[in-house]
């Protein structure tokens, strides 16, 4: 018992005075920004039926999540995705007419974190939806917002990374889902000759090869642009029109031109989650060894959760790690303000309120 007293839960995490303080100032920012975008608050709840997520939670995920049994012996689920919990959420409430709906929301996650898994251990997640905007305007409005957010928060040099999970379903189509799944994971430690080695099972040898250089491109929208070419008539054009979509992606934000050299094709960003359907991405910052945010298109998830108007609920959204991003900001978040002082035992109850109203008068608090 003593010892449980001295350590937390794996997966949880509590923040302490200046620390909740600067905590408190980065999100006020990030609502304040993305309130002035038109998006609105949203809370979701802390746990659910369990049957309403299992078919959507992949294996990893599954493992990560707790679970309890509730009075009536139902299984429940803690919060380990904001996304899907928003998503129940919305395709019960939203009516066609409501659409688009922008939404942000700040939410505590609750997950079991292996010991040796430091770089997981991220307990606060901030992040915007767009529900009902398919296609490149809303993918682009939602990159253009994470872009933005990144600018302002004073990161060191950010790149955001976009990838196609279409691309690589398209790919990886003809694999059993063990294999898919293996090639997935080798993708993102980018080791290339078991990834060549893992295509050359169903893809002859040149193809395979050409297969490995397209998955593990990185580049700018130019670069991508000039390589696209050589890749538009493999596997019998069966890749054209999610290559020719990132090239939309790519002039999209030519064409915003203030964020250009933020982002990047990568063609290894693949998605690890299941409910993704077409462009995914990453923001990575230096001094940071993961990513910093993360997010995508899920067209048709809001579907698995009641809503049923005849205009799809097509949505796109990304999460922002806001531990990792706390200990990178350099925004000035200044100090709070203090009453304490050596002589403070010497004022009255009446004296320090009249002096603590006029320090909020002078600051702008009212």
């Amino acid at each position: 018992m003593k010892n449980n007293l001295l350590r937390m839960p794996h997966g949880t995490e509590s923040l302490y005075l200046e620390e909740t303080y600067r905590h408190k100032k980065i999100l006020r920012h990030m609502e304040d920004l993305t309130e002035s975008w038109g998006y609105l608050p949203v809370q979701t709840p802390v746990f659910d039926y369990y049957d309403n997520y299992r078919p959507l939670l992949e294996s990893r995920l599954e493992e990560q999540t707790y679970k309890l049994i509730d009075r009536d012996g139902d299984m429940m689920m803690l919060r380990s995705d904001i996304t899907l919990f928003l998503a129940r959420q919305m395709g019960l409430a939203l009516t066609e007419e409501d659409m688009p709906m922008r939404v942000y929301y700040a939410d505590s996650i609750l997950r079991y974190q292996d010991h040796e898994d430091i770089s997981n251990h991220e307990s606060f997640q901030t992040g915007c939806e767009l529900i009902g905007c398919p296609g490149i305007e809303g993918d682009l409005e939602i990159i253009f917002l994470l872009a933005e957010v990144l600018e302002t928060y004073k990161l060191p040099q950010s790149r955001i990374h976009v990838g196609s999970t279409a691309l690589f379903q398209a790919i990886a189509t003809p694999f059993p889902a063990e294999d898919s799944r293996r090639l997935n994971k080798k993708l993102h430690t980018r080791e290339k000759d078991a990834i060549r080695q893992i295509l050359q099972n169903v893809y002859k040898k040149e193809d395979a090869e050409e297969l490995t250089r397209l998955l593990l491109f990185i580049g700018t929208g130019e670069e991508f642009c000039a390589r696209s070419r050589e890749w538009r008539t493999l596997l019998d054009g069966a890749l054209e029109s999610s290559l020719d979509y990132l090239l939309q992606i790519n002039k999209g934000w030519k064409d915003l031109g203030a964020f250009a050299d933020k982002f990047r094709i990568d063609l290894s960003e693949t998605g690890d989650l299941p409910y993704y359907s077409g462009i995914v991405f990453n923001a990575y910052t230096d001094g940071c060894g993961t990513a910093l945010a993360s997010g995508g298109r899920y067209d048709g998830l809001l579907e698995n959760f009641g809503y049923s108007g005849s205009k799809p609920a097509s949505s796109v959204g990304f999460s922002l790690f806001l531990r990792k991003l706390e200990k990178l900001s350099g925004l000035d978040m200044g100090k709070p303000a203090s009453l304490h002082s050596e002589n403070e035992n010497t004022l009255t109850a009446a004296e320090r309120f009249i002096k603590a109203a006029a320090l909020r008068k002078q600051t702008g608090v009212q």
